[in-house]
């Protein structure tokens, strides 16, 4: 299938299938799309997001492991 080029720029390159997908999903009386009030999402605060941050960067940093070719 041919694609659609939308970007000259080969840093900023994205493609379009002209193939288009449907797929069947629940109704909504079987599956409740609403948003979740009690998120994490919902309830954060620059202060908490860079506490999450610090404590991946933290992660990364000691405890995560990496491939030696990753490096």
């Amino acid at each position: 299938t041919a694609t659609h080029s939308t970007f000259d720029s080969p840093s900023a390159r994205i493609q379009f299938s002209p193939t288009l997908q449907l797929h069947e999903t629940f109704s909504a009386t079987e599956y409740d799309r609403r948003c979740d009030a009690n998120a994490t999402c919902q309830r954060l605060t620059p202060a908490l997001a860079m506490h999450i941050k610090q404590e991946l960067n933290e992660f990364k940093l000691t405890e995560m492991t990496v491939h030696i070719d990753s490096r």
